[in-house]
């Protein structure tokens, strides 16, 4: 995204008993090569119908802790939200699904991303898939990685949503970036259903925090 579109979130958290900063940077794509469409050049799909829509990139700003301290992993859970009509103002359908890459999830890893810290990057687009609106939004949590250390527990650490809107209307797409909202870790317990169900062999914090 460029500079002068993004805005800038910072989260502070506590991992591992040590204070630290989350730093969101978020704005529409303004820039094919900078978010790294131009990879799918030639590969039969319109790289600019990407640019518009939301670019997000989170990662520790600041951190206390060291080496296995910073140990570190995004769960990513997407919610679309299907209408009927562009001016449908309920959807007919509303489908959260945890975000992953595909070959993870043959692996049955919940993880969007991990590392000694963990940083994340995603930037959706074009996912209408002949629907005439729909309404995307991700809620994106950094949690601990399981180690022996924490039990192998998967808890929260810090969240935030974003999203964007899309629709079809008379054949010209137009797509509304929602800004970005800081979420208590505490929103992470309505989504425990869905990771125990799709990723039932890992181990997560029941508590509210």
């Amino acid at each position: 995204m460029k500079a002068q579109d993004a805005t800038i979130t910072t989260i502070p958290f506590e991992l591992n008993r040590k204070p630290g900063v989350l730093e969101v940077h978020y704005g529409p794509n303004r820039s094919i090569t900078e978010s790294g469409f131009d990879l799918l050049t030639g590969n039969g799909f319109d790289v600019t119908l990407c640019l518009g829509y939301p670019s997000m990139r989170a990662f520790v700003r600041e951190f206390k802790g060291t080496g296995y301290a910073t140990a570190s992993a995004w769960i990513q859970i997407v919610t679309r939200r299907e209408f009927a009509t562009v001016d449908a103002t309920e959807p007919f359908v509303v489908i959260p699904s945890v975000d992953t890459h595909p070959t993870l999830l043959e692996l049955g890893v919940p993880f969007f991303a991990m590392g000694f810290p963990a940083e994340i990057f995603d930037a959706p687009c074009n996912n209408l898939n002949g629907l005439p609106k729909l309404e995307w939004i991700a809620d994106t949590f950094l949690v601990t990685l399981p180690l022996r250390a924490n039990n192998f527990m998967i808890a929260p650490v810090a969240g935030f949503r974003w999203g964007y809107g899309e629709m079809d209307r008379g054949g010209k797409r137009q797509v509304e970036v929602r800004p970005v909202e800081v979420l208590g870790v505490s929103s992470w317990g309505q989504y425990l259903p869905l990771l125990q169900d799709q990723f039932g062999q890992w181990n997560y914090d029941r508590k509210s925090p």
